[in-house]
């Protein structure tokens, strides 16, 4: 399972770009960071003197002093008084983090947990986008939404893992899919890890021939649009391959009524998710201490 977005196709350049890792290090080994709630995670404020560029995402890493750790970036969410301008973006990152660092220490209690309805809420967003453009029939987007919490399902699994039996299971208690329906659209999919291979998987599925002209690029812009955030599209697009992200985007989207109308946050409207909906959020506020 990819952890870090800094990992993912939209976000690699931004690694290295930034020089993220050094940076981080850095900061860490001269106690510039603020610690959190949280053991182990730590936060960028305007009291860091030292400049440079603002962290698009989380990151994860390990430290000069062989410590796991998570750091996010406050500082492009709050004024030099620190007040908070951005307070949405700052609990969708923290919770980014949060999930991250745990996943790092092997603790992948809370992102199952949450599994159900981020499966659902991305396939029926992305879902609505591809139908809304290409004019799929209720068979072509079922089975495009079939793919897509396939693909979801199989970020979060590691290498080794039976995808088939888990990914019929998952779809079955997201959508009461027909086992035989479901198994004729992921059966022969191997383990979809980012967008690139998403995109090759609907290429070769028959029944999605009207998206054969579909390319990364046009790919990358539909998912980075399903929500907004502050620091642009790339964020968004980048959590379509990194899971504690899309997470944390997903309970964004059903706490916050500024992200209401976006693709995301109409895909987990509580009239369509009756209890599910209901348990992800308490589970996650359950979990973690998300106020500042």
């Amino acid at each position: 399972m990819l952890i870090n977005a800094y990992d993912t196709t939209p976000g690699k350049l931004l690694r290295n770009a930034h020089r993220v890792d050094d940076v981080v290090k850095t900061l860490h080994l001269s106690n510039s960071l603020t610690p959190t709630k949280k053991e182990n995670v730590f936060v960028i404020t305007n009291a860091t003197d030292v400049p440079f560029s603002a962290l698009a995402f989380p990151i994860t890493l390990t430290t000069h002093t062989r410590q796991t750790i998570t750091v996010y970036d406050e500082r492009p969410y709050r004024d030099k008084q620190n007040r908070a301008t951005n307070p949405n973006d700052i609990t969708i990152m923290r919770l980014a983090a949060f999930l991250q660092q745990d996943a790092a220490e092997l603790k992948f209690s809370p992102l199952k947990s949450a599994r159900v309805m981020v499966v659902k809420a991305y396939a029926d967003a992305l879902t609505q986008r591809f139908t809304s453009r290409a004019g799929l029939d209720i068979t072509e987007a079922t089975t495009l939404k079939c793919l897509l919490a396939f693909y979801i399902t199989c970020l979060e699994e590691n290498q080794g893992v039976d995808l088939t039996f888990v990914g019929e299971n998952v779809i079955r208690t997201v959508y009461g899919m027909d086992k035989e329906f479901t198994l004729g659209v992921i059966e022969d999919v191997p383990h979809l890890q980012n967008l690139p291979e998403l995109l090759s998987a609907i290429h070769n599925n028959p029944i999605l021939y009207k998206l054969k002209g579909l390319g990364l690029k046009d790919l990358i812009s539909l998912v980075s649009s399903l929500v907004f955030t502050g620091l642009g599209n790339v964020v968004v697009g980048a959590a379509s391959e990194a899971p504690c992200l899309l997470t944390a985007f997903v309970y964004g989207a059903a706490r916050f009524k500024s992200l209401g109308k976006t693709p995301l946050g109409m895909a987990t409207d509580p009239k369509y998710n009756k209890g599910v909906l209901e348990t992800f959020v308490k589970n996650i506020d359950y979990t973690y201490d998300l106020n500042g």
